[in-house]
């Protein structure tokens, strides 16, 4: 069962983008090596899923390589249980095992349920988040920081190939956070390619994440994300005179270049991938401010204000105000792709 054959089971339901029958495949293929390791027995067909107690027993309950504050593994989070079950399902379905995938769907429904629960409960921030939180004034400051950074580095007398790498990567990461309070979105800013407006309209359907460039109008179009198969294309119009500045800067020099991803690895020159954007965003907060904020977090930071300030204008029953703010989340909720009604059970939270 190698990712190859399961992503052509996967690839069965037509209506499903390529993208995500590879994360599926790719995900059930590293779940079936990690219980195969586990049980000591090879697994060459789907039928080791009929034993569903012991494999969701694995799912749920094998302690992962991550550890708490006393240095004790960690069991998966509800999110990551969730994830490994959904193209087991997916699978069994497809097979026309429907009876075996009923078993899986059960407890990823009481998974679901849990989660949103939680989050209702106003537990939408995990113990490592409270801790990293900040406020949105804190967000712009260290905005600041980052440019201050830069500065610091550029007027160094002498520069080391390590400097003129940092100066490279806060640049871009300059761009993300702008980018990020103004769009606030997934991890997929990591694989944005730059294309001219012209080209982009010669698409008959996008493949990737475009940063569209025109003459009078500069749009980012995102094909490939975590919920493009309910939600489908995402396309947002930037007006920050700002972003826009950066975005024809960094353009013009990938023209030159003759490359056409916003971001690449400073030492390596290889485009971005999604992971990539978490790690070099809580790096540089840690080094800056001592905070680990990752595209979650962050995504939680912009909306706060706007969420409090909805919540308040709904307990004043003042309904100009909380339609003002609706829109403002709404607007959000569409750049990260995802519903309204999840943002605001999920995502936005009450002051303590």
């Amino acid at each position: 069962m190698d990712k190859a054959s399961l992503k052509e089971v996967f690839a069965k339901k037509v209506s499903r983008r390529d993208t995500t029958n590879d994360a599926y495949a790719q995900r059930f293929s590293s779940l079936i090596k990690k219980y195969a390791k586990h049980t000591g027995q090879e697994i060459t067909n789907w039928e080791f899923l009929k034993n569903s107690e012991d494999v969701i027993k694995f799912i749920t309950d094998t302690p992962t390589t991550r550890k708490d504050k006393d240095g004790n593994p960690t069991k998966p989070s509800d999110p990551t249980k969730i994830g490994n079950l959904t193209p087991i399902i997916e699978y069994l379905t497809l097979i026309d095992e429907h009876l075996l995938a009923e078993d899986y769907s059960k407890v990823k429904k009481v998974l679901d349920d849990k989660v949103i629960g939680g989050y209702q409960k106003g537990k939408s921030l995990t113990p490592t988040q409270e801790e990293n939180m900040i406020s949105y004034q804190d967000l712009v400051e260290y905005m600041v920081k980052i440019e201050e950074e830069i500065k610091i580095l550029k007027e160094k007398p002498i520069q080391s190939h390590l400097d003129i790498w940092n100066i490279e990567e806060l640049g871009y990461l300059l761009i993300l956070m702008r980018l990020y309070l103004l769009h606030p979105s997934r991890n997929e800013y990591a694989t944005l390619k730059f294309i001219n407006i012209v080209d982009y309209k010669k698409l008959k359907q996008p493949e990737f994440n475009y940063v569209v460039i025109g003459t009078k109008q500069v749009f980012i179009s995102i094909t490939n994300y975590k919920t493009s198969d309910k939600y489908g294309i995402k396309v947002s119009e930037v007006q920050d005179k700002e972003l826009i500045k950066m975005f024809r800067k960094l353009k013009k020099v990938r023209d030159e270049e003759g490359r056409d991803y916003l971001f690449y690895l400073t030492k390596t020159g290889e485009p971005w991938k999604n992971h990539t954007v978490s790690s070099i965003m809580t790096k540089n907060s840690k080094q800056l401010i001592g905070k680990s904020i990752g595209s979650t977090l962050l995504y939680k930071i912009i909306i706060q204000e706007a969420g409090i300030n909805y919540n308040e204008a709904l307990k004043n029953d003042d309904l100009d105000t909380a339609v003002k703010y609706d829109e403002i989340l709404a607007k959000y909720a569409k750049s990260r792709g995802h519903s309204q009604g999840i943002q605001k059970m999920v995502y936005v939270t009450e002051k303590d």
